[in-house]
């Protein structure tokens, strides 16, 4: 098949990797891939597989995300011509007059068997809708309907779409439960992972050195207050450092809003010595396969990427409760699944720090045995388009 993946961007995160992921994996399986980065940054371009073609918007497309920094930018006549296409944005916007605008010269080009608007959002679902010469057309939605606020200015696309592919069962009925015409073209398309490489990047030498001597904990999460909980690793260290007589070190990888405020949490509830927050890195695979488990605190999840990522090295997980985890995880196997609260969490890890009823080594154990891949995804992909 010739498959076009369209995002309205590449910044960091867990929609991009599923993206990235997915087109490895169509390609890997002898598809034509075409992978379409809208903010043209392009950000994710060296983790594609040689064979994913790179196509770019041209001309005044490119605008249509036009903004302050453009104005700036812009010098003489071509300020005026940028000020005037920032003034119809803000008119045409809401409605989402907009992006048939900017993309009206587009020429539409080529054919492809599928379309797919991996990120849900009108810009992304409006161009595939629109600009796109696809047989059959996809949409993707990556996020639990509960936490999204207002979604009207992308919903309305949905119904035009051959299929919407929800990456988990719990979020596509969450949308069917509440929009029942949605029904009639939603499927499920778990996200993929590239086990291989996540295996072989996790082998490279660890820019910190773990104490053996001591349990290590890693979380690989963006620093979120709201979403991620993260300020709540905080609270569980202060408490494991009075309920474990275990030697333990809990890493947090990764960046985002809330970090210096997280970080001077833990300095002030005396912490530090046991909690480090390394920030962003490149690979943070060779920080979950140097931990004894991870833990994931998100108060949602449309998936779970780094929960599947540490099953991939065969590390146990500790995780708080949302719906799509039990489509990943069973507890007591994979590790153990907390209530959305602080003393279940902390209990949980309290029982994987001290091995109670060997319950570390017994997830270990289920884990070297397990066998990851892609082939259910990828049949409900091949189902969906079909």
């Amino acid at each position: 098949m010739k498959i076009f993946i369209s995002l309205s961007d590449t910044c960091v995160g867990g929609v991009t990797t599923a993206a990235v992921n997915l087109a490895n994996e169509l390609v890997s399986r002898g598809h034509k891939v075409f992978f379409l980065d809208m903010s043209r940054e392009n950000a994710c371009a060296d983790r594609l597989r040689d064979g994913v073609k790179l196509p770019a918007l041209k001309g005044k497309s490119r605008l249509w995300n036009i903004g302050l920094e453009n104005i700036k930018q812009a010098r003489g006549l071509k300020k005026l011509g940028i000020l005037a296409l920032g003034f119809i944005k803000k008119l045409t916007i809401r409605s989402g007059l907009w992006y048939k605008l900017i993309f009206s010269k587009f020429n539409k080009g080529e054919s492809f068997d599928v379309a797919i608007a991996f990120r849900q959002c009108a810009p992304c679902y409006s161009f595939v809708l629109n600009k796109v010469n696809a047989k059959r057309k996809m949409g993707f939605v990556h996020g639990e309907l509960t936490y999204m606020g207002d979604i009207s200015s992308w919903k309305k696309y949905m119904p035009s779409f051959d299929k919407i592919a929800y990456v988990s069962n719990a979020v596509r009925e969450q949308f069917v439960a509440k929009y029942p015409e949605l029904d009639k073209n939603a499927c499920t398309v778990y996200n993929t992972f590239d086990v291989e490489q996540i295996k072989r990047l996790a082998e490279d030498e660890c820019d910190l050195f773990f104490d053996e001597s001591k349990v290590n904990i890693v979380t690989v999460a963006r620093i979120d207050n709201a979403f991620k909980q993260t300020q709540w690793i905080v609270e569980i260290c202060k408490r494991l450092k009075n309920e474990t007589d275990t030697p333990f070190h809990w890493y947090v990888v990764g960046n985002g809003p809330d970090f210096d405020k997280t970080l001077a949490l833990s300095k002030e509830q005396e912490t530090d010595d046991v909690l480090t927050f390394v920030g962003n890195k490149n690979n943070p695979y060779t920080y979950i396969k140097q931990s004894d488990f991870t833990v994931l605190t998100s108060k949602s999840e449309s998936y779970g990427l780094v929960v599947v990522e540490s099953l991939i090295l065969q590390r146990p997980v500790v995780v708080a409760e949302y719906p799509a985890v039990y489509e990943i995880i069973e507890d007591g196997k994979h590790g153990l699944i907390a209530k959305q609260n602080v003393d279940s969490i902390s209990d949980c890890v309290c029982k994987m720090i001290d091995d109670r009823d060997g319950i570390r080594d017994k997830c270990e154990a289920y884990l070297a045995a397990l066998m990851i891949n892609n082939d259910t995804a990828y049949s409900q992909f091949l189902k969906a388009v079909e």
